[in-house]
């Protein structure tokens, strides 16, 4: 008995090899000074590491969506396209029986947001060929299915992303908005439909014209997000028709609304990436690496964490665990801001991502410290419930925030990425018995 507890004891010495007190390890004010006390503090707990790819990513409904095309010598290329419903301005509009169409624009409102280096690059936009309804609930890799007629009114022309410069029309100055041309003959058809009754509502209408997809070559032109449903988002067609002898001039607008089914595609290639990786992410779905980790919205990649050692901290009966932070250093890269905010999960028996029970204490943290270039992760509770036996020790999942509506990328340090422990992943533990 006593040689079993000392074989014990060693163990848990070798494992937590680094328990001080918090001072010792400079745990940047972790704790107030009281709790300081009879504390002792470990960030050598074994970590194990992953990089994950994504499987998919719901991207209907969102605040935004994306568009375009960006590529870096890390991550590969990243293309992402939208597709969404229209409706009618008015119930039963009336048109001219004879008019002329002059022009047909799609503009849709930016809203600030950019990813990579912006440039020109190739845009098409097609009808699609099947509903998309608003309560299907798309997901980032439908890839929904359209006609094959290219409808920009030039298809040779390129686009340069301008999210932050507003539009100076004729007569006014119009918020930031990618404003594409289409064909006359789609305002045509639009005003003035085979079947009379395809105007007579918002259903009949989207029976008949099922909406757009815009979609981004593969040249780097930057990727923007853009808000759909706001009022600057729409097909407007100008026309002109014979009043009693005189040309007049008007416009009907056909709006997206939150009433509308719209998602965003996005794809990644990891095998125009230069990291070998990335590269193996096309033929498997998880890699270990202990070094380098690598994070990305947007349906990219994500990072898987094991504790197997963890459960040794149950060693003590009675043990506290005061605080627990998972420190998260990144790579600075000038060219790509890291995500803004990062989230963990831990995985349930079903398979499930759960959030953390940190996290609706809202003390959890996640949110980027560029000075000190780490992210930082309370997850004190759920420690302190998997050490007292109230969680299994299961997988935990770090993903980018906003994953939806951005893209960002960003360079991870594993637990072994550095000789230094304070430029590696950590697991910070500050407990007492």
């Amino acid at each position: 008995m006593r040689n079993t507890l000392f074989l014990l004891c060693a163990f848990a010495l070798v494992v937590f090899n680094a328990c001080k007190k918090p001072t010792d390890l400079q745990a940047d004010g972790l704790l107030p000074q009281e709790d300081v006390l009879n504390a002792n503090q470990t960030d050598t707990a074994s970590i194990v590491s992953y990089i994950v790819r994504e499987d998919t990513l719901s991207t209907d409904e969102l605040s935004a969506c994306l568009l375009g095309s960006y590529s870096d010598e890390t991550f590969g290329r990243t293309v992402a396209s939208f597709a969404t419903q229209f409706v009618l301005s008015g119930a039963s509009p009336s048109f001219p029986e004879t008019f002329e169409v002059d022009s047909v624009i799609l503009s849709v409102a930016y809203t600030g947001y950019s990813y990579g280096s912006k440039g020109d690059g190739y845009l098409s936009v097609r009808e699609l060929s099947a509903a998309l309804p608003k309560s299907a609930g798309f997901n980032s890799s439908y890839d929904a299915p359209v006609l094959n007629e290219n409808l920009l009114e030039n298809p040779l022309q390129t686009f340069q992303f301008k999210p932050k410069t507003y539009f100076f029309g004729a007569q006014d100055s119009l918020a930031p908005q990618l404003r594409i041309p289409l064909k006359t003959s789609l305002g045509t058809r639009l005003l003035h439909p085979a079947d009379s009754t395809v105007l007579d509502s918002d259903e009949n209408f989207q029976a008949s014209f099922k909406g757009l997809k815009v979609e981004a070559a593969s040249s780097s032109m930057g990727v923007v997000a853009l808000d759909l449903t706001n009022i600057n988002s729409k097909i407007t067609v100008y026309y002109r028709f014979d009043n009693g002898g005189l040309a007049d001039t008007t416009f009907y607008e056909f709006p997206v609304t939150s009433d509308c089914g719209r998602y965003s595609q996005l794809q990644h290639f990891y095998q125009f990436a230069e990291q070998p990786e990335l590269q193996s992410l096309n033929t498997a779905d998880t890699l270990a690496n202990q070094s380098q980790l690598f994070l990305q919205a947007g349906a990219g990649t994500k990072i898987k964490l094991e504790l197997p050692n963890l459960l040794d901290l149950q060693m003590s009966a009675g043990r506290i665990v005061n605080r627990a932070e998972l420190i998260v250093p990144f790579d600075v890269d000038l060219r790509y801001a890291p995500s803004s905010q990062i989230f963990i999960f831990y995985q349930n028996n079903e398979g499930n991502l759960v959030a953390l029970p940190d996290q609706f204490s809202g003390t959890i943290g996640g949110g980027v410290e560029a000075a000190n270039k780490r992210y930082r992760l309370n997850i004190t509770q759920y420690i302190q419930k998997v050490i007292s036996g109230e969680l299994e020790n299961a997988p935990l999942f770090i993903v980018s925030g906003a994953a939806g509506v951005s893209v960002n990328r960003t360079i991870i340090h594993g637990p072994e990425f550095s000789e230094d422990n304070f430029q590696n992943l950590r697991l910070v533990i500050t407990y007492s018995n």
